[in-house]
C-alpha cells in the first residue's frame, strides 16, 4: 500500500491537521525572530549603561527629588549643572576675619 492510497486516522497529516502544522511552523519562526531581537536589544542596552544612560538616569532621579520637594530650587539647579557639565565655577571663599589686635589694613 502506498502513501497516496492511505486513508484513515493513522495516515499522516490527513483530515486538515496540516493547517495546524503550518501554524506551529510559523509560530516557531516568529519565536526565533523575537529571541534574536531581544538579544540584540539587550546587548545594545548594556553597551550604553556606563555612558549616556547613566547620566540620564541620574538627571531623572534629580528631577524626581526636586518634584517631591526633597531639594530646593538652588540645589536642583546646582546639581543639574554638575551633571550636564554647565555648572558655573564655585564662588571664591570669603576673606578670613582678622584676629583681635591685628591691623585690618595691609601695609
Amino acid at each position: 500500500m502506498s502513501f497516496y492510497n492511505c486513508v484513515g486516522p493513522g495516515c499522516g497529516w490527513g483530515g486538515g491537521w496540516w493547517i495546524l502544522g503550518g501554524f506551529l511552523w510559523f509560530g516557531f519562526w516568529i519565536g526565533v525572530v523575537v529571541v534574536i531581537v531581544s538579544l540584540v536589544r539587550g546587548r545594545h542596552h548594556h553597551h550604553h549603561e556606563g555612558g549616556v544612560s547613566a547620566s540620564t538616569s541620574a538627571l531623572r532621579l534629580l528631577e524626581e527629588r526636586y518634584a517631591r520637594g526633597e531639594i530646593t530650587r538652588e540645589e536642583f539647579l546646582e546639581r543639574r549643572g554638575v551633571l550636564t557639565g554647565t555648572a558655573p565655577p564655585p564662588p571664591p571663599p570669603p576673606p578670613a576675619a582678622p584676629a583681635e589686635g591685628e591691623p585690618t589694613e595691609q601695609l
